[in-house]
């Protein structure tokens, strides 16, 4: 079976007190760990650690039995990866256990507490949460709300294929050796092969035309990072460098769809995934097409009904079953 371990790396401490490894990492604002219980002046805890474009990754080992607390994991996510040893992670109200190969999501926003055996060895992994949105989008995910929240459940990364060969290249990987452009398509496929493996709130786009055309791809990641505003036309074109007219004549040829027609599908296609999300967010149905801006709610169900193949009221209703 394959194994993983950070080969290559920026900075190393080895055989320093648990307490050293948690103020290390804290200092280099990898998260706000405290640590709770452990052997503090006993000896035979190491770390390495590397930053990789975006990503921080350390790989640490405890000499001791500790237990952790992040207060609350800010603007980031956590992939907890064990590689020897035992653990337990508590969040979200669900206790898991993890053993070798075992992988967990922590998400943005998350109080939780970590218990290591003596020895246990551990990657982590800290994903900006702008970036973990950004890729989510650019793969054709649309997120529920923001930030994506990831289901407390343990995953097998070893027994993942295309996770754990990725996540293999990036602990081999220099980064002082390899460009930044590399870099970011790594952990842009790093962030792909864990939305495919840990479950979330978020659903994968397959009803809005796809187009690889850069400018496609522009108005789509301006009109997600601004889909409850009412989005102008000519402000696409201006972000383009093209005309109006090229901006018709480009969608047209590209998705066969008006750039309002295409607006309006990836809104319905946000209003799905939230009425399909989290209840305890949601009121009802008319609160949340008057936040994307569909004020004629009689017409609004009708799209929705064309685009999704239910009314909004059924998928709300599904949902809470």
């Amino acid at each position: 079976m394959m194994t993983l371990f950070l080969s290559l790396f920026d900075q190393e401490i080895k055989d320093v007190s648990a307490l050293e490894i948690y103020n290390f990492l804290r200092n280099n604002k990898f998260s706000d760990y405290r640590l709770i219980r452990s052997d503090s002046v006993s000896s035979g805890s190491s770390v390495r650690y590397k930053d990789l474009g975006p990503l921080q990754i350390a790989e640490y080992t405890n000499g001791c039995a500790t237990e952790e607390r992040i207060l609350i994991l800010k603007e980031a996510y956590h992939l907890q990866l064990i590689l020897g040893g035992q653990s337990s992670v508590i969040f979200d109200g669900e206790t898991i256990e993890l053993g070798p190969g075992d992988s967990v999501m922590l998400s943005s926003g998350t109080k939780y507490m970590q218990t290591y055996s003596p020895g246990s060895n551990h990657l982590s992994v800290r994903i900006p949460l702008d970036f973990l949105h950004q890729s989510a989008r650019e793969f054709g995910y649309f997120p529920a709300g923001a930030p994506i929240r990831f289901v407390p459940y343990c995953v097998n990364v070893l027994k993942q294929g295309a996770i754990r060969h990725i996540l293999r290249d990036i602990l081999e990987l220099k980064a002082s050796a390899t460009s930044e452009r590399a870099q970011l398509y790594y952990a842009k496929l790093l962030c792909h092969g864990i939305l495919q493996s840990h479950q979330s709130d978020i659903c994968l786009n397959n009803r809005v035309t796809r187009s690889e055309h850069r400018h496609i791809a522009q108005v789509r990641g301006y009109v997600l990072d601004n889909i409850t505003d009412d989005i102008n036309i000519q402000a696409l074109a201006s972000l383009c460098r093209i005309s109006r007219k090229s901006l018709y004549n480009l969608f047209e040829r590209e998705t066969g769809l008006t750039p309002s027609l295409y607006i309006r599908q990836l809104k319905l296609e946000i209003i799905y995934a939230e009425l399909s999300g989290d209840l305890d967010n949601i009121r009802n149905v008319t609160e949340v097409a008057m936040k994307y801006g569909f004020t004629n709610l009689g017409r609004f169900s009708a799209q929705y009904r064309d685009h999704i193949g239910e009314l909004p009221s059924e998928t709300l209703r599904r949902q809470s079953h």
